[in-house]
């Protein structure tokens, strides 16, 4: 066997098992949260050995952040092959703040973890340098929204972030997000406004 070939099993291998620990602690956090997660109990759920469990993560921590970092890019994905399937801005906007928000809302670990140990969000969220905030500004900006200024178009990526971060942590009572089209409602109501006052604004200047 080439070395080549060699390589690329052990590497699909080392994916393969990395997965399935993720995958472990994601169906353990769905009924008990992430507070009392033990790593025994992930390497038995994952059929792994602890030994292979501390090789790839070395403690509790890491493996959380690794399960965040996970998690977030199959969402981003997701929201992505959504947001792509629009050749209209606005039309972006809507259906990929109503697709995410519906996503999240709906995540089999967000769910837990905000009702057992919602401090475990406070070191990717509520931080002077917020991690979730941050890349949820970069891929709104990433829309490609029409009309905006260079000054308005980051700033109006941070408005919508900060408000989708909001409505996740601090569900809404009297926004009706949990009706039928409830999302795609609030952002024409509340974010398709601001960003057209903005364009307004950016017209008047230029």
């Amino acid at each position: 066997m080439s070395p080549l070939r060699v390589s690329v099993q052990v590497a699909g291998k080392v994916t393969d098992t990395r997965t399935r620990i993720i995958d472990a602690v994601v169906s353990l956090a769905e009924t008990t949260g992430l507070r009392k997660l033990a790593m025994e109990e992930v390497a038995q759920r994952a059929r792994v050995g602890r030994a292979t469990l501390y090789k790839h993560f070395p403690g509790r921590d890491a493996l959380i952040g690794a399960v965040v970092q996970t998690e977030l890019a199959k969402f981003f994905a997701d929201v992505r092959a959504v947001v792509e399937q629009y050749d209209d801005s606005d039309e972006r906007l809507v259906h990929g703040f109503a697709h995410a928000y519906r996503a999240l809302s709906t995540h089999p670990v967000v769910g837990p973890v905000l009702t057992l140990n919602p401090d475990l969000f406070v070191p990717y969220v509520i931080t002077r340098d917020s991690f979730a905030l941050n890349l949820g500004r970069d891929f709104v900006e990433s829309f490609e929204l029409t009309g905006l200024s260079e000054t308005a178009r980051p700033q109006f990526a941070e408005h919508v972030a900060r408000a989708f971060h909001t409505l996740i942590l601090i569900p809404s009572t009297e926004l009706g997000l949990d009706k039928p089209l409830g999302p795609e409602t609030y952002a024409r109501n509340f974010l398709i406004p601001v960003l057209n006052q903005l364009r307004r604004t950016a017209g008047a200047v230029d």
